[in-house]
């Protein structure tokens, strides 16, 4: 494959040739052969002839140099205009997906090619002697060809002195202070990593202090030439691997190992046991109850026609799915079964929506099956009747109470296609409609009346499952009491222009495990209007936190209501020569008194999801995509408040330590915490709390022996604005290294200001999983995000036998 050869030809290039003369082959043996002094009464050893001419021959010895810029450029020309192979030809034409040689590519065809920007492009090619070419908007093939095999085969040194020429706009053999800081102008502001022009300048000084450092009278230098600039990279060994990126971006898709049909079915059978066997035994009791109907209606009851036995037949399947939707629905049933860990272990609970989706679908299939049945029934056994008269009134003597049937069936089907129209996800999910969604739902109460008065047997069937539905809502009135759900806000928090978080008293008898969510209510913003959302802070703590994104919907409503009343402090002094200046600072936090009307809150639950029982696992990933990380947030506040619980301090010394016979019983060993967001931003969403754990960790790690010590937290974090480095290669060249200068001079990460590095790109979930599969006996897998990712993930869960739960949006 083009992709390993890229990597061998890379690192067999990598290596410099260091040319050492004869005298420093001898100065060091010298070294490594220096006789002893003897010890007393021992003769020395006579000396070989090696040893005597050593000595005669000797001189000091000579440090080998790196090849100096002229060298370097020289190098340089002769790789480029050196004829390319046959082999290389090939392996071009493979890449490129066919010859390019006689084409003529533009600009913006140019950049797609090798994955860069307009800044880099054009000095790129200015690098290359093809000023001409970016003027003109054409380039050769030929040329694109050249430039990708130097760039391909280049042995370090010359890649260095590609980046030297990039910083070099002028080509004057030096780079300044200007010279990078105007590339970087450039660069990052196409990227738009950095929002802030203060934060982005404070950067780049980081980055331009590491490659002109101050000397012993604090002046900086000015100018490097490429010998110092080199010198400088190789000092910094996270900086020098930047220049791997100096190749051609990878066009290979990832080598799957080939599995067999057989293979991915036994894997999804193994994995998903009890969701198959649930599934099949569903549909063995709508066979069942189909063949009941048959043996009833034919064998038991003669002389029914064909569509009237059709009819019974959607008929008792309504009865049953309808009952079935009710018991997929309870909440708090499905709460208790998460809790109990044998329940849930055969019990698919964590499935409980995509059910009641399917057996919703089922019913509305049986109601058709039902209507046409009958339908035709009276179309073919009119008894001196009009079709018409048989359909809309109660002249053929159907149903429960007067005979209704008809009329009631007819109602039933208006209702239940305004329920399913409304229940569809492209309606749902639009702008305003969740509310039409959910208030359109309420329509299996008259729904429920009017099978009870359509069909005899139908309250035999719901009865069950509507008594304990009304239970459930008869326990929830409890929202009502201020020890339960009647509270109020604390504060408002606007994290950003799309996020903001709500800071909840708690009322005194509210409980909850780690990854449930609520219904909130804001009365004087919308009154009975109810919205789910999960708790992201931990049981331990005193209040609730709910973190929510601006959506089309409620979600804007209140973002815009509470942005709306941001509060401006002016405890900001600016004292110039000549006067002094107030400053009105706009504050991102709102706190509220008891007796304000914004204040009133009303919650509902909780109501657990399958994120509850991550304390149940030996080794957790746990995978959020944007705002879908908050359910693990609360798991990560659980666990740095047992750390911190477990720590002990000696009054004496001072010294902390950890009580090892506290934590480990606790049956939770690791948790890799994987969070991607496309915008850079979002990161700082939960920046204290993971800032937190790393120093918790670090202190626990210090604390402990070398035996004890165990990581608790990995952390992975991934922005997808950009491409990875392996897709982008050169392109995201200048990004990496100021990254890796930064995580140089200030020991953290130029996002986040954590001790974990941010990934770009999408993560490599073959190779993570593969590392985890290595690394633990047992793995569960969570995520919280959109299908797309989750089909990705669950397909490499499967590869490995890795249990996933997948988790909606709340």
């Amino acid at each position: 494959m083009l992709k390993s050869d890229l990597v061998n030809n890379t690192n067999s290039n990598s290596d410099e040739i260091n040319y050492t003369s004869l005298p420093t082959v001898l100065s060091r043996l010298k070294l490594s052969i220096r006789p002893q002094k003897p010890s007393a009464g021992v003769q020395p050893r006579p000396l070989s002839l090696l040893e005597r001419i050593s000595r005669k021959t000797i001189r000091p010895s000579v440090r080998s140099v790196i090849p100096n810029g002229a060298t370097i450029r020289q190098q340089f020309h002769d790789l480029l205009n050196e004829p390319i192979s046959t082999q290389h030809q090939r392996h071009f034409r493979k890449y490129f997906a066919g010859d390019i040689s006689t084409k003529t590519f533009t600009i913006d065809e140019f950049d797609r090619l090798f994955q860069v920007t307009s800044v880099l492009s054009k000095r790129i090619l200015i690098i290359f002697n093809l000023k001409q070419a970016y003027d003109n908007n054409s380039v050769s093939g030929a040329d694109v060809i050249r430039i990708a095999r130097l760039l391909w085969v280049s042995p370090m040194s010359i890649k260095a002195f590609i980046l030297f020429k990039l910083f070099d706009g002028h080509d004057k053999e030096t780079i300044s202070i200007d010279d990078i800081r105007s590339f970087y102008e450039y660069y990052l502001s196409e990227f738009k990593f950095f929002k802030d022009e203060n934060r982005f300048n404070e950067v780049v000084e980081i980055f331009l202090q590491g490659f002109f450092p101050s000397n012993n009278e604090n002046q900086q230098r000015q100018e490097l030439n490429f010998d110092q600039f080199y010198q400088i990279l190789q000092q910094n060994p996270s900086v020098f691997k930047s220049l791997y990126l100096i190749s051609i971006p990878d066009q290979d898709k990832e080598d799957d190992e080939e599995i067999n049909y057989f293979q991915r079915w036994r894997m999804y059978i193994k994995n998903n046991a009890n969701r198959i066997a649930f599934l099949i035994l569903y549909i063995l009791s709508l066979i069942a109850l189909i063949i009941y109907v048959i043996i009833d209606r034919v064998v038991i009851i003669p002389n029914q026609s064909v569509w009237q036995v059709f009819a019974r037949i959607g008929g008792i399947l309504i009865d049953y799915n309808y009952a079935l939707a009710i018991i997929l629905m309870l909440k708090q049933t499905m709460t208790i079964i998460r809790r109990l860990y044998y329940f849930r272990l055969f019990i698919p609970v964590d499935d409980h929506i995509d059910a009641h989706r399917l057996v919703g679908t089922v019913l509305c299939v049986s109601a058709i099956v039902h209507s046409l049945g009958y339908v035709i029934h009276f179309a073919t056994h009119l008894d001196g009747h009009s079709w018409f008269v048989l359909m809309f009134t109660t002249t053929a003597e159907l149903g429960w109470v007067h005979y209704s049937a008809p009329i009631t069936g007819v109602i039933l089907w208006l209702l239940l296609i305004v329920m399913i129209i409304c229940s569809l996800q492209c309606i749902r999910q639009r702008s305003g409609c969740y509310q039409l969604f959910r208030y359109t739902h309420y329509l299996f109460w008259p729904i429920f009346i009017l099978l009870v008065i359509h069909a005899q047997n139908f309250w035999k069937w719901s009865i069950g499952p509507m008594t304990l539905f009304c239970l459930e809502k008869v326990y929830l009135l409890k929202r009502h009491l201020p020890q339960y759900g009647r509270t109020r806000l604390i504060s408002v928090r606007i994290e950003d222009d799309h996020v903001l978080s709500l800071i909840i008293e708690r009322p005194v008898n509210f409980n909850f495990h780690v990854g449930e969510y609520i219904n909130i209510c804001l009365p004087n913003i919308s009154q009975n209007e109810w919205h789910p959302f999960t708790i992201c802070s931990g049981p331990e703590q005193d209040i609730l936190r709910l973190t929510i994104m601006k959506k089309q919907n409620w979600t804007k409503k209140i973002y815009q209501h509470f942005s709306s009343q941001l509060p401006k402090s002016t405890n900001e002094i600016l004292v110039t020569e000549n006067s002094t200046t107030t400053l009105s600072l706009l504050s991102n936090e709102i706190t509220f008194t008891a007796n304000q009307k914004d204040a009133v809150a009303c919650i509902e639950g909780p109501f657990s999801t399958c994120t509850s029982y991550i304390f149940d696992c030996e080794h957790v990933v746990l995978i959020g995509g944007g705002i879908g990380v908050t359910p693990y947030i609360s798991a990560l506040e659980s666990l740095i408040h047992q750390l911190r619980q477990q720590r002990c301090t000696c009054f004496q010394c001072g010294a902390v330590n950890y009580t090892q016979s506290a934590l480990r019983p606790r049956k939770l060993k690791k948790v890799d915490f994987i969070w991607i967001n496309r915008d850079i931003d979002n990161f700082l969403w939960f920046q204290k709390l993971l800032e937190e754990f790393e120093v918790e960790q670090e202190a626990y790690l210090t604390a402990t022996s070398q035996e004890q010590q165990a990581r608790y937290l990995d952390i992975h974090i991934y922005c997808t604005l950009i491409r990875s480095n392996e897709q982008a290669m050169l392109g995201n060249l200048p990004y990496d290294l100021v990254a890796n200068m930064y995580e140089v001079m200030q020991h953290q990460d130029i996002h986040t200001n954590l001790k974990t590095r941010t990934h770009v790109g999408r993560p490599p979930w073959k190779l993570l999983f593969a590392k985890f599969k290595a690394e633990h006996r047992t793995t569960n897998v969570f995520f919280t995000g959109n299908r797309i990712m989750a089909n990705e993930i669950k397909q490499r869960c499967d590869e490995h036998g890795f249990p996933f739960q997948h988790e909606p949006y709340f």
